[in-house]
């Protein structure tokens, strides 16, 4: 009778504070964890995902996207139990993960300070329903009213912490709009290269760069950046990459009398970034613009075929890293090396699509 009077107090109180219904983990047919750690709360950030698998607009039909999602983090990847502290479905219900007092596993150096939320399904082209944004809002409000989160908490998306697409650019582009969100700019000036969304990137000494005859010094946040292709050889390790950036190295110092490689990064398909002239030094990669660009070039030749997904992937964190970093600006343009020159760089396969990508103008 008084455990009885007990939950449905507290039942009461959750309604009281703005909290939706939570299935528990007993009702969506949740495993026992193998080991949880205790969040300290409140929790200073909350963390957007999308879980980027199928949709669900039902009850039943979340359920089976939740346990296939434990499944896989617990089974697959070897995790204690389901990373994110809750879900979210279509069908306008908060799914119980790890719950209010248990670490999550959903973002890399944030987990142990942040509350992980995940909408079922992929929000790249389309946002979710708003009984499911509904229940997410109002999730948070809950957070915030019972202790677990933070009065003064910040928002961030998973993409503002880890190099990722998560939680997607439409879902993302909401969030954007919320209260308190922030992205990661603030975040980098205390954090990791990795936590402030910057992919792998390997340094001089690591490709065994020359030393340069000359640096100028580059005014940052610069306004623009100009993609442009090697229009040379591929590659697709980082032994191949390492050589193929010496010989173009050598080719701008020794043959076109350059202080250093005129690239600021370079991006390899193996995924991988190749610093060039870097952040802070001006480039000799387009005529009448390097006082004011980043130059990232391709390695290869893409005129007739596009880069592999490891290096359109890592060029795209490499621009999310250089506004993070204040190297680049908030309010950036994108070009093409075509479009400020007499080129046909970076070939016509990686133009097109480098045209849909964010901020790009002709």
């Amino acid at each position: 009778m008084q455990l009885t009077w007990v939950v449905g107090l507290l039942a009461l109180c959750a309604v009281t504070l703005g909290c939706p219904a939570i299935v528990l983990r007993s009702q969506w047919g949740g495993r026992p964890p193998r080991s949880r750690a205790q969040l300290k709360t409140p929790a200073p950030y909350l963390i957007i995902h999308h879980t980027a698998g199928n949709r669900c607009t039902t009850p039943a039909s979340c359920r089976r996207q939740v346990m296939a999602v434990q499944t896989l983090h617990m089974v697959t990847w070897g995790w204690s139990d389901i990373g994110y502290n809750f879900l979210i479905g279509e069908d306008g219900r908060v799914y119980g993960g790890r719950g209010w007092t248990t670490i999550g596993a959903h973002a890399k150096n944030w987990n142990d300070k942040s509350l992980g939320i995940s909408f079922l399904g992929t929000f790249t082209e389309t946002a979710p329903n708003a009984a499911a944004l509904n229940a997410a809002r109002r999730l948070i409000q809950c957070a915030a009213s019972r202790g677990f989160l933070s009065y003064n908490y910040t928002l961030k998306g998973h993409r503002d912490v880890s190099p990722t697409d998560c939680p997607g650019d439409a879902l993302y582009k909401v969030i954007t709009q919320w209260p308190r969100f922030k992205d990661a700019a603030a975040a980098c000036v205390a954090l990791s290269a990795l936590a402030c969304g910057c992919p792998t990137i390997v340094t001089r000494a690591q490709w065994q760069a020359r030393s340069p005859t000359g640096r100028t010094s580059l005014s940052t946040p610069v306004p623009y950046v100009i993609i442009h292709h090697t229009a040379g050889s591929s590659c697709t390790s980082q032994a191949s990459c390492s050589q193929v950036v010496r010989g173009i190295q050598n080719y701008h110092m020794d043959s076109q009398g350059w202080s250093d490689i005129s690239y600021n990064f370079l991006i390899g398909e193996d995924g991988r970034v190749y610093e060039g002239r870097g952040w802070t030094t001006r480039g000799a990669h387009a005529t009448n613009w390097n006082s004011k660009s980043l130059g990232i070039s391709f390695l290869g030749t893409f005129t007739n075929r596009v880069p592999n997904a490891a290096a359109l992937n890592a060029a795209t964190s490499l621009i999310q890293c250089a506004v993070s970093r204040g190297a680049l600006s908030n309010s950036y343009t994108l070009k093409g090396h075509c479009n400020v020159g007499q080129t046909s760089c970076p070939g016509d396969a990686l133009y097109k699509v480098i045209t849909q990508w964010p901020n790009f103008k002709a």
